[in-house]
């Protein structure tokens, strides 16, 4: 896949987790209840979000050599449609019914949750953003392992010019 495929897979999953975000603050908004909850799971999400940024910012280089990690968290079933899956379920979940909001107005509003349901999904939302987090790290450890082997190069490369210029004092001097 290519980066920007790779990229647009992303972006598809920023876009479910601001919606969920907008859910999340209309029932913020309209409902009393379950505020703590509510709260978490939209930082949960809020979190997701921020390392998705990143994900995707990297998949969009042009030059990026290391392309394997992000190859393979936009393969067919990978982490990226995963967590996709995931969210559009929570946005079902979270979308309040139209029929029943024309007939009862906002007090159909109901955040459809307990606590024990919210830990659960907090959980999935952190496995991906571990799953993330991991990507990036070994994208920077790759990254960090590359400019130490410029580095180690462009000192052997200062080397080799010192000795040259050794040589050449010398046979300037006979």
């Amino acid at each position: 896949m290519s980066g920007l495929s790779e990229a647009a897979s992303v972006i598809a999953v920023i876009d479910i987790s601001a919606k969920i975000l907008g859910l999340c603050q209309t029932y913020i908004t309209e409902v009393k209840e379950a505020r703590k909850d509510m709260q978490r799971l939209r930082l949960g999400v809020i979190s997701l979000q921020d390392i998705l940024t990143n994900v995707k910012d990297l998949a969009e280089e042009p030059n990026l050599s290391r392309k394997s990690v992000f190859s393979r968290l936009t393969q067919d079933d990978g982490p990226v449609q995963q967590c996709e899956r995931d969210l559009e379920r929570l946005v079902a979940q979270l979308e309040p019914g139209e029929v029943k909001m024309r007939r009862f107005g906002l007090r159909a509003f109901k955040w459809p949750f307990l606590s024990k349901e919210v830990n659960k999904r907090l959980q999935v939302i952190n496995n991906h953003k571990a799953t993330f987090t991991l990507a990036l790290i070994s994208d920077y450890f790759a990254l960090t392992r590359s400019i130490k082997d410029d580095i180690v190069m462009l000192g052997n490369s200062l080397a080799n010019i010192k000795t040259k210029q050794r040589i050449l004092a010398i046979g300037e001097k006979q």
